[in-house]
């Protein structure tokens, strides 16, 4: 069963975005729903860093996204710009 993801919800990758330098488990805000040019439900994320300024804004196929496990602790990591 898919998880149904709403608009402003933090999620974490589950696969590395190595083309936006972002690594498996990062944290990102649902900012919108899109379709992919074969019609595949996706997302747009939006990457901020510690002090809130936008990192990058990518769209992701939802294969791509999980909901953050209840009891995480969040790990803060250099961000290499691309």
């Amino acid at each position: 069963m898919k998880t149904e993801f709403k608009k402003y919800e933090q999620v974490q990758l589950t696969k590395p975005l190595p083309e936006f330098h972002f690594e498996k488990g990062d944290v990102a805000t649902i900012v919108d729903t899109a379709n992919d040019s074969n019609g595949n439900k996706g997302y747009i994320l939006e990457f901020f860093d510690n002090n809130g300024n936008t990192l990058q804004v990518v769209m992701v196929n939802e294969d791509c996204i999980a909901p953050p496990p209840a009891h995480a602790v969040v790990n803060y990591r250099p961000y290499r710009a691309a």
